[in-house]
């Protein structure tokens, strides 16, 4: 089981998480767009339960999906950092951005969502498997 350990760029906020990660992968929609600068933003799904805020506190972004769920998007009050996000779909796990790990080497990407919205400039890995929007997972 592994402890991961992360936190904003300023460090006002840092967390760990115990625990394997459920899903790790890239996402192309127009929202992870803005909120990575332009490209895909790179994470890793966790059990809610795993991750645990070690100091300080996040603020909250919410917005609608195409899904028509509600997002949830945590992040740094002081420095403005993504730090990591849910949604009103899948209450149980948390989406940790893979940059505000201490060590992101640890992810390896199992895949690509929504690469269908992903621009021209920055493509989805071409070995890995793609779906245009989401895929069908069960993961609860």
């Amino acid at each position: 089981m592994a402890k991961l350990t992360g936190g904003c760029l300023c460090g006002a906020v840092r967390f760990e998480v115990v625990g394997d990660a459920v899903v790790s992968g890239g996402c192309y929609c127009r929202d992870c767009q803005a909120v990575a600068g332009g490209g895909a933003a790179y994470g890793m799904m966790f059990p809610a339960e795993a991750l645990t805020i070690t100091r300080g506190e996040t603020r909250r972004f919410t917005s609608k999906a195409a899904s028509g769920n509600d997002v949830h998007r945590d992040f740094c009050p002081a420095c403005g950092v993504h730090l990591f996000s849910h949604n009103s779909g899948l209450t149980a796990f948390r989406a940790i951005k893979v940059g505000v790990l201490d060590d992101p080497s640890v992810f390896q990407s199992q895949g690509n969502v929504w690469a269908a919205s992903a621009q021209p400039w920055h493509r989805p890995e071409p070995d890995l498997p793609r779906w245009d929007k989401n895929p069908e997972m069960a993961l609860d």
